[in-house]
């Protein structure tokens, strides 16, 4: 649990007020409540006479001292926090008790692991992980202050060599581990054992670089995968006597890789202008507490919800916390959705592409064909040129 969320937790049990400021000299004010120790936050300013901030209930008592040095209105907006909840049920004692006995088990609650969540892996069993990490400790109902992250992703890259990186991260009562796989080298030959050279793929012969054998292919060949590049196989023809070698050689050919992407123009009819609003709420089965909230000024908006669960998926409680965040959208003038769904188009299908192209290879030409789907958007395909090595060694079997 970051300081930020703290920070608002316990705004919330101490209580705050939403107050409004209406006055000549507002910049006065707020710089005489900073000398003064008193504490604003969440300052909006609504006009050039007028704000909007939050205020603790304690910090909001010195206010009326500064109200006669600088002469302005103060009139309290919102009520919010633990105190005022705890007066409405001022009659009802058990109840109250009863939250602060949730909140104090909340707290220790959260000093757990509660969740336990593998990323990054594509091949491997997460079984094999989970199994992993639960033998060092990683486990729901975990003390966290218990763990030593740092060995522990050091122990998970030595005893388990298919990975290749790994980090652990504690966000609240989760555990993310994020990992990668190695990938593996290619079947080496042991350079005593002759060999030959064969095109890993179909392609076109750039540049051929021999170490040791005799190229079979000329520049600009056009070659099939499968196909003798270099012969480990050396015939002298003076003496006529063949020589086995270990064929060594960069094969340096254009080969093609192909892209597909899609943008429908539904999802681009409006863009966002980078500005948005943040709701942060604790929530359980039956209710919600708002730990940050406030007005939404924007009169088109998308929302993003992400929910973070405290406890798990498996509890009946189920106590998360939620993210909302609203993001103003304005409406794309006809004349650019076309531009904008080709080029998200385009940017997706050179996205599929890249992910086929092996490291190493260098792109060296790309074209794009474009298809509009009546009444949906626009597909794009990419052929991407790239130069890479193809050279792909083949044991020799000599009798």
């Amino acid at each position: 649990m970051d300081f930020l969320i703290f920070l608002k937790i316990w705004n919330y049990l101490m209580g705050y007020l939403v107050i409004r400021v209406d006055g000549l000299s507002l910049e006065k004010f707020i710089n005489l409540c900073v000398s003064r120790g008193v504490k604003l936050w969440a300052i909006n300013r609504i006009s050039y006479t007028s704000l909007t901030a939050r205020i603790g209930i304690k910090d909001f008592k010195t206010l009326p001292s500064i109200v006669r040095i600088v002469p302005c209105r103060i009139k309290i907006v919102d009520k919010n926090g633990f105190p005022f909840l705890a007066y409405r049920f001022r009659h009802r004692k058990m109840l109250v008790i009863g939250m602060l006995i949730f909140l104090i088990i909340l707290y220790i609650l959260s000093s757990f692991i509660w969740v336990v969540e593998v990323k990054g892996l594509t091949k491997m069993d997460k079984e094999i992980i989970y199994e992993f990490l639960e033998q060092k400790g990683i486990s729901p109902g975990v003390y966290k202050g218990s763990l030593n992250l740092w060995d522990i992703e050091n122990q998970l890259l030595i005893e388990l060599p298919e990975l290749s990186w790994a980090s652990i991260e504690l966000k609240g009562t989760k555990a993310i581990v994020r990992v990668v796989e190695g990938v593996k080298p290619p079947k080496l030959i042991d350079t005593s054992t002759p060999c030959n050279i064969v095109a890993s793929k179909d392609a076109i012969i750039e540049q051929p670089i021999v170490m040791e054998g005799e190229l079979m292919v000329e520049v600009g060949d056009t070659v099939r995968k499968g196909q003798l590049l270099v012969s480990g196989i050396i015939e002298h023809q003076d003496t006529q006597m063949v020589r086995y070698v270990h064929a060594k050689a960069n094969i340096w050919a254009r080969t093609w890789y192909e892209g597909v992407g899609q943008a429908d123009f539904q999802s681009i009819s409006k863009k966002r202008t980078g500005k948005k609003i943040t709701h942060k709420l604790l929530e359980t089965k039956n209710w919600q507490i708002n730990i940050n909230t406030q007005d939404i000024p924007f009169d088109e908006y998308e929302i993003e919800e992400k929910r973070h669960h405290i406890l798990g998926n498996n509890f009946n409680l189920k106590l998360a916390w939620v993210i909302r965040e609203y993001h103003e959208v304005k409406k794309n003038p006809s004349r650019e959705k076309d531009k904008l769904a080709k080029e998200i188009a385009a940017e997706k299908a050179m996205e599929d592409a890249l992910k086929k192209i092996p490291s190493g290879a260098k792109v060296i030409d790309k074209k794009f064909k474009y298809d509009i789907i009546k009444d949906i958007g626009y597909k794009a395909i990419v052929y991407v040129e790239v130069l890479e090595d193809i050279a792909e060694q083949i044991e020799l079997s000599v009798n």
